[in-house]
């Protein structure tokens, strides 16, 4: 048999292995993955073609087909690009290229320097051949530590037939406890409680932290609307150009860092370091084509003083404008004008960036101001002046240490590795900053639930579950694990360990007077 026939005979059997894969990806899979629907709904990185399959589900579809290569008559190896007609016609075409987008373009965009512009375009071809492959909460999984998304054979796991009736019952039971959410809260709150516990259903997450967090109840109490926020912080922008020239406003902004252009630039500094392997924000991070003013105030403040563009068109570039990083603009903006004592701090770009992988925009602001102000949250106090509260929850941390873990707390107190050094952003931003979203979600969706309990014993938890490791490090090696660990966490595993602590109300209330005893 000659090499020709070899590989036709080969493609042939490829083909049908896809169409296989495609069949059962649409007929069975479906339930297992995010609800199209919703995620189109919201606009983000999974969205419905014209034949109701998802990007995941034609790349899954197809994937066989794209590892094989056919020699080109000039010796050179190009992709062998096969794509069958029922992708064709359900839009697959036009999906592909919505995920990769040109790199020329991004760059005319961007204006960014010529070096960043030649090390990008090096990689033109590759960038543009590979498809991203996200996990199921939207993060690119085959990308490289330069942000390059590469090509990546690795298969993905399809859920078994037992795995997805067992999402499915358990969607339906929560559904009927959505449908009743007020009977839920008030006669039924330790069924809910153990369900959250669980884990909430990946496709109902939205609407269920939205009523965990009474959204729904703050719009009504509000007086002013989002999109008024939104407004009210672009009249803000366009008062101070008028009242102060740029030098004397950033004179102000070293002395006063809650002035309104010290927060704003604060804020822009932030949302380019949020979660730039999200295929949400990934699009913006070469480019601020998704802003109509860039990423510079000064440049913003501009443009809306421009005679050439009215105020009012301005406002609607600013609120229309597109992408992750936009929306994350707005969303900080927003709060900053909303919370004027708080303004903005580190740490609320994570929190703020985590609710928009998961609700609307609109959802992820009044989410981020049900978190800050009510019960059971409260974080307010630990972004504040001073960030009071933060010495706190750290004083807190360190007892419930000893308390429960006593043998690896005084090897690291030999150690001089005090709790400050590992532990302070895992607890200011509620683990969003640098963990995985299968330990994320899972902690979110107890701590809008029941608040501050779940965050100290899943810190507790990782420790126990280091405790083995970190008793023969020394003082360098234990700060690399910490550096390390988010990495390597299993979050289901974790949350299974945290919830066996026997950490309860009435430790926390111990040590929090006990920290205002001596506070005073």
């Amino acid at each position: 048999m000659s090499t020709s026939t070899s590989i036709d005979l080969d493609l042939q059997s490829t083909e049908r292995t896809a169409e296989k894969a495609h069949s059962f990806t649409e007929g069975n899979c479906e339930t297992a993955l995010v609800s199209p629907d919703i995620e189109a709904r919201k606009g983000h990185f999974v969205k419905d073609t014209p034949g109701g399959l998802t990007k995941r589900q034609i790349i899954m579809a197809n994937k066989q087909k794209q590892r094989y290569r056919r020699p080109s008559d000039d010796g050179t190896k190009k992709r062998f690009q096969s794509v069958s007609d029922e992708s064709k016609k359900s839009g697959s075409t036009s999906a592909e290229k919505e995920i990769i987008q040109s790199t020329d373009e991004k760059r005319e965009c961007n204006g960014s320097s010529p070096e960043i512009r030649r090390s990008f375009l090096e990689d033109t071809n590759r960038t543009e051949q590979a498809q991203k492959q996200l996990d199921k909460y939207g993060f690119i999984v085959n990308m490289d530590s330069n942000g390059r998304v590469y090509e990546d054979q690795t298969e993905e796991d399809i859920p078994t037939f037992a795995q997805m009736k067992r999402v499915e019952r358990r969607e339906l039971k929560w559904n009927d406890m959505m449908e009743s959410w007020e009977i839920t809260t008030r006669r039924r709150r330790k069924q809910l409680l153990k369900r959250v516990r669980k884990g909430i259903p990946d496709t109902l997450r939205e609407k269920a932290w939205v009523l965990l967090a009474n959204v729904a109840v703050l719009k009504k109490k509000s007086n002013i609307t989002y999109d008024a926020f939104v407004r009210k912080n672009l009249e803000s922008a366009v008062e101070c150009e008028k009242e102060k020239d740029d030098m004397l406003m950033r004179s102000e902004a070293l002395v006063n860092p809650h002035s309104f252009l010290a927060t704003q630039e604060t804020i822009e500094r932030d949302i380019h370091r949020t979660y730039p392997r999200h295929d949400l924000f990934h699009q913006d991070i070469f480019s601020d084509v998704e802003s109509p003013h860039g990423g510079d105030v000064g440049s913003m403040l501009a443009q809306l003083d421009c005679p050439s563009e009215s105020n009012e068109d301005s406002y609607k570039n600013y609120e229309d404008a597109k992408g992750g990083q936009a929306a994350l603009r707005r969303v900080l903006r927003a709060y900053s004008v909303n919370d004027l004592d708080v303004g903005y701090c580190q740490g609320m770009n994570f929190i703020a960036g985590m609710f928009l992988t998961i609700t609307s925009e609109e959802e992820a602001f009044w989410l981020l101001v049900s978190i800050m102000k009510d019960s059971p949250c409260r974080m307010r106090g630990l972004f504040g002046e001073g960030m009071k509260e933060t010495h706190q929850v750290l004083f807190i941390a360190e007892k419930l240490t000893f308390q429960f873990l006593p043998k690896l707390a005084k090897h690291m107190e030999r150690q001089s590795i005090h709790i400050t050094m590992y532990a302070t952003q895992w607890l200011l931003t509620v683990y969003t900053s640098s963990f995985k979203f299968d330990l994320v979600t899972r902690v979110w969706d107890c701590f809008l639930a029941e608040g501050w309990k779940i965050v100290y014993r899943v810190m507790l938890a990782l420790l126990q579950n280091s405790q083995s490791t970190l008793l023969v490090l020394g003082f360098e090696d234990i700060l690399a694990h910490f550096r390390d660990l988010p990495k390597s966490t299993d979050g289901n595993a974790i949350i299974e360990i945290a919830l066996r602590i026997p950490l309860r109300r009435r430790h926390l209330a111990k040590y929090g007077k006990e920290y205002a005893r001596q506070a005073n």
